[in-house]
């Protein structure tokens, strides 16, 4: 039985007793097709607890292993199956060499802190522009971003 809410499609699944949105199983069925071992599970929202802030799960069950969970996810995380998919693409070391992921990890990593550096060289600027004005200004007080300073 399929029926729409709101704007996501939902199916009922009579097993859970609930509605599952559409996206969470074609992500499902993505994964098998990309790699059988590969399936998504979760806890039902009646047997959940406090406890289970990420209820949703990726299982591999390879043949010579026994079956282990890859990555837990929170419902927040699951409104974006691309991004999961993404995240499995991106570590698959069958598809590409560790190298590979290191080096776009380093890549992201030297970009966040050139960002990070930015930042604080902007701040720094400003804080110097102040006290060069500061140092100029004949004023007893004046007003600089909603704040008060004396001299």
């Amino acid at each position: 039985m399929q029926t729409s809410l709101g704007r996501s499609s939902q199916n009922w699944n009579s097993d859970l007793g609930e509605f599952i949105d559409s996206k969470h199983a074609h992500l499902a069925e993505i994964l098998q097709g990309y790699k059988p071992t590969l399936s998504l599970v979760y806890i039902p929202k009646k047997d959940r607890t406090a406890l289970d802030v990420k209820p949703w799960a990726i299982l591999d069950a390879p043949e010579n292993m026994p079956e282990h969970i890859i990555r837990y996810l929170s419902d927040a995380e699951m409104e974006n199956p691309t991004a999961v998919l993404q995240w499995i693409f991106e570590g698959d070391l069958t598809k590409h060499s560790a190298d590979d992921i290191f080096n776009r990890m380093e890549a992201a990593r030297l970009a966040d802190e050139l960002m990070r550096n930015r930042q604080a060289q902007d701040e720094l600027d400003e804080a110097l522009e102040l006290i060069e004005f500061a140092a100029r200004t004949k004023k007893n007080y004046w007003k600089h971003d909603g704040k008060k300073y004396e001299g």
